[in-house]
């Protein structure tokens, strides 16, 4: 949830070693009014390239079902990111872990929920590997999602991001 410090967002990174790591940041927002522009808002990322902001913005929606035993495991199978980008959940909640370690802990495990941001960017490295788990309200859900690719405007974005 936002607030007057900023949107937090989890980073999916490779770390030293080629190691996938998570590590939670903020996106800074700031208030802004007028020209129905009511609320707080982050910067706006242009490709620095295309001054009319035509971009390379690409966007998908997806949809992952319920194992059909019902339980909370989903695909295990270790994977890097295909590419820099925004994971927005909306809804599902899963558990992320790297595929490196066999003992966990905030950096080498997360969990999202709806409403969350992961900023997936582990392109190269061990991966890492999913699990559908109980929602914030106790129940196992699909993971529906959007992914915002990010093209040029990664830099700027990242560039952004401050430690929670």
């Amino acid at each position: 949830m936002a607030d007057a410090t900023g949107l937090p967002i989890l980073r999916m990174y490779t770390g030293p070693g080629g190691k996938t790591r998570f590590a939670w940041t903020v996106l800074p927002l700031v208030r802004k009014t007028g020209l129905g522009s009511v609320g707080l808002f982050s910067e706006l990322f242009v490709n620095e390239n295309i001054l009319d902001n035509a971009g390379d913005l690409r966007l998908q929606f997806a949809v992952t079902p319920l194992p059909k035993s019902g339980a909370g495991e989903g695909p295990q199978l270790a994977h890097t990111a295909p590419r820099k980008q925004l994971v927005l959940t909306l809804a599902g909640s899963l558990e992320f872990r790297s595929c490196d370690v066999e003992t966990f802990d905030e950096t080498t495990s997360a969990t999202i929920g709806a409403g969350d941001i992961l900023l997936a960017e582990d392109l190269v490295g061990a991966g890492h590997a999913w699990r559908f788990v109980p929602a914030r309200d106790g129940r196992l859900k699909p993971w529906r999602r959007c992914y915002v690719h990010l093209g040029d405007e990664y830099d700027h974005f990242v560039a952004l991001l401050k430690p929670q």
